[in-house]
């Protein structure tokens, strides 16, 4: 038998003495791979901080920077530089720079001249995150409100660091309150807490001791009604807190305090601007004027619920809202600016088409479609606006299917001409107990031959699944419980091979073989998995799917299972830190990696079990740890990321396999090693296909059975040097192909 790595040497060497390899032309190949991209709705403003003709602003999707002159927007996320997206905080130095703080514990520095960035996080002593409520910058300091302290921070000693933490701020407060405000009035700190207001002198060394700090509450202080203090401002020496019950004067001759009205509204924000004190309320904004506060109208804004004013030079006021952008009143009248994206940072579901669009589930705010980098609200639609979308399938026909908590199914062309709604009164579906007309569909699946199935959620009878044949648009079979399914809480569905795996909140998992005959039951089966008979981790089950091997995948409430055949039991799976516990989706892409969604972040787990990678917001630019749902293409090798903090999209460089082996492209080429970090992949290499990497002179330098990567190394794990070398590409087939890559070391 001819040996076979002597027979690819021989092969090898034969193309280079035929003059062949000349004919091999470098493909530059640089594709994004590793790349990503957010997407978040920033139409929640939590502060806004006008500098230099420009609106900066803190929102629950990034930073916002609004050019007031042109009325443009540029946007800022995690991709850019920041900490986190989820803003709670905006302010700016002396030196021109900025600073965001967001609720995953993230001060984020940004100097606009140079587009530079810096991170630094905040952790408390029992290794929680704290969020930045509030920031406020005096010369070399900044002081800093947090959900659990006062903590001050040096700006330029050892490129910056935290100097102290104050977690009790005088005798009447308890320690580790919230920290919602701060501002410094001469020589003295003020903060506003959930729990009352302190103050000290900021120049005593010794703040750490909570007796050198003066408390305030309702309990111990006269005139005072609330403890939850959400803002604070001074005129002059005057020092005024905007509360869940108005707003209040601080007196000093007698430490009291006064009620200067507004007592029905939340005060979100109080600013002293060009000599008129404002109140931004969670019902609109008023002017004091002594001993009244004056409304403004409310007429053409899209939303009354404000959370920061600031006044422009040429007079015109400028709110951040809760839940609609940024409004503008000027010329006695209100103008609105919404800033482009999803309606909504929760994606439940995402569906791709053949045209490149993305349909997207956002619960509550409903649906919406992502073409190229435009988003489109669907909410227009009567059916989406009124209820809460929770999944989103294209079936084989081209239709877009969604699936809601209440209002059953909604069907609609890829062109939106054709829509219809499918509820109690036209479908066997059924409403929940006492409300038939509540028809919750809680997820849906096309199978690999086009039928459509829907599990019904809590219904009033014995439905449990119905589904419409890929053949009729008008008929259904339904399943009831006395075939098998008993769970009324049915969560997930996952079709594969003939099989229907029903993923429940309570009963584990059932394996429907329906044998691909819908309207013969007679030779359906179902497995009913759960912890007390199969050793699931947890009798919720919130996903599964079946790799390129077969292999059964579950994800619970308590972890990851593999299902092990030979002993017919699930072995829970060991997650690398910091993933799960709580497993909330399973995708397979082409190379039968397994994308792990959990509560806390995404790992990739490739064809031997192994886990290659973690993506948290802490390493990488994943949007949020809390992912939801994925969503793989399988053409174009973009995994759609659904978190409750936004949409990621991450170019994984694992598209649709190549029909032809001559299509495998080795990228990037040329491969530039320079911190010995990096990774050089084989573009749409066919599963269980073998990659085999020869020097020139045809002697063998590495062989990949398992992957699609290279690390620039030879089989002793050395890196190779400069030079060119030749990659052969075999499926289990037996085709084959050659290629060429330049390897440079740095």
């Amino acid at each position: 038998m001819v040996n076979i790595m002597e027979f690819l040497k021989t092969r090898i060497i034969s193309i280079c003495l035929s003059g062949l390899l000349l004919m091999f032309l470098f493909q530059i190949a640089s594709a994004g791979v590793g790349d990503w991209t957010t997407y978040t709705n920033m139409n929640s403003v939590n502060q806004i901080l006008l500098q230099e003709g420009k609106l900066w602003c803190a929102t629950t999707g990034g930073a916002a920077i609004l050019d007031i002159n042109d009325s443009a927007f540029t946007r800022l996320t995690n991709v850019e530089g920041l900490g986190g997206n989820y803003l709670y905080s905006v302010a700016r130095d002396t030196s021109g720079s900025y600073w965001w703080g967001a609720q995953n514990g993230t001060l984020t520095k940004y100097i606009p001249e140079d587009d530079s960035w810096k991170v630094y996080s905040f952790i408390d002593r029992d290794e929680n995150r704290l969020h930045i409520n509030r920031i406020e910058p005096w010369g070399e300091q900044i002081w800093i409100a947090t959900n659990k302290a006062l903590v001050l921070f040096l700006i330029d000693k050892n490129g910056g660091e935290i100097k102290e933490t104050y977690r009790r701020l005088g005798e009447h407060l308890n320690g580790e309150e919230e920290v919602t405000c701060v501002r410094m009035v001469g020589d003295r700190i003020w903060a506003g807490l959930i729990g009352g207001v302190a103050t000290a002198n900021r120049n005593d060394p010794n703040l750490l001791d909570f007796s050198r700090w003066i408390s305030f509450t309702k309990e111990t202080s006269i005139g005072l009604s609330s403890n939850s203090i959400f803002c604070l401002t001074n005129i002059g020496d005057q020092i005024l807190v905007g509360t869940d019950q108005g707003v209040f004067e601080f007196h000093l001759l007698d430490s009291s305090w006064q009620s200067l009205g507004l007592s029905d509204r939340r005060i979100n924000d109080l600013e002293y601007l060009n000599q008129n004190l404002y109140a931004a309320t969670d019902f609109g904004l008023f002017v004091y004027e002594d001993p009244n506060w004056i409304p403004f109208s409310n007429s053409g804004l899209l939303s009354v619920n404000f959370h920061s004013v600031t006044i422009d030079s040429k007079g015109a006021i400028w709110v951040g809202t809760a839940d609609k952008g940024i409004s503008t009143y000027i010329d006695s009248k209100w103008k609105n600016y919404l800033i482009d994206g999803p309606p909504s940072n929760v994606f439940l579901d995402m569906e791709t088409d053949d045209s490149g669009r993305v349909w997207c589930a956002h619960a509550t705010d409903g649906a919406s479609l992502l073409y190229g980098t435009e988003w489109t609200s669907l909410c227009s639609d009567a059916w989406i606006d009124t209820n809460s979308i929770v999944a989103v399938e294209k079936d084989q026909k081209g239709n877009i299917w969604f699936s809601s908590w209440g209002g059953g199914l909604m069907k609609r062309d890829l062109k939106g001409i054709t829509q219809t709604v499918y509820n109690e009164t036209n479908s066997p579906l059924k409403g929940i107990a006492g409300h038939p007309a509540y028809v919750v569909v809680n997820d849906l699946v096309i199978d690999e031959i086009g039928n459509r199935w829907f599990p019904n959620w809590e219904p009033s009878d014995s439905t449990r699944l119905v589904c419409s044949p890929s053949a009729q648009d008008t008929s259904w079979v339904v399943f009831y419980d006395r075939e098998g399914i008993n769970s009324i809480l049915l969560l997930r569905v996952f079709a594969k091979g003939g099989h229907l795996f029903v993923c429940t909140r309570d009963e584990g998992l059932y394996d429907f073989n329906y044998n691909w005959t819908l309207e013969n039951k007679s030779d359906d089966q179902i497995t009913h998995y759960k912890s007390e008979t199969y050793h699931l981790s947890d009798n919720a089950v919130l996903c599964a799917n079946v790799d390129k091997d077969d292999m059964l995948w579950v994800g619970t409430a308590g972890g990851l299972d593999q299902f092990d055949p030979d002993f017919e039991r699930f072995r829970p799976v060991k997650l690398p830190d910091p993933l799960g516990p709580q497993i909330n989706n399973i995708a397979v892409d082409e190379r039968n990696n397994k994308w792990i969604a959990t509560s806390n972040g995404l790992g990739v787990m490739n064809g031997k079990g192994e886990f290659v990678q973690t993506f948290t917001t802490f390493n990488s630019k994943i949007c949020g740890n809390n992912v939801l749902r994925i969503k793989i293409d399988h053409n174009t090798g973009d995994v759609w990321i659904g978190t409750d903090e936004g949409l990621s999209r991450y170019e994984s460089g694992i598209g649709a396999p190549a029909k032809n082996l001559s299509e495998v492209i080795p990228f990037p080429n040329p491969f530039v090693i320079q911190d010995e970090l990096e990774i050089l992949t084989f573009d749409r290499l066919p599963y269980q296909a073998t990659v085999r990497i020869f020097a020139i002179s045809g002697d063998l330098i590495r062989e990949i059975k398992s992957g699609n990567q290279w690390d620039g190394r030879n089989q002793a794990g050395e890196l190779v040097a400069s030079g060119v070398y030749l990659f052969y590409v075999q499926d289990p087939s037996g085709k084959s192909a050659v290629g060429k890559i330049a390897v440079i070391r740095k």
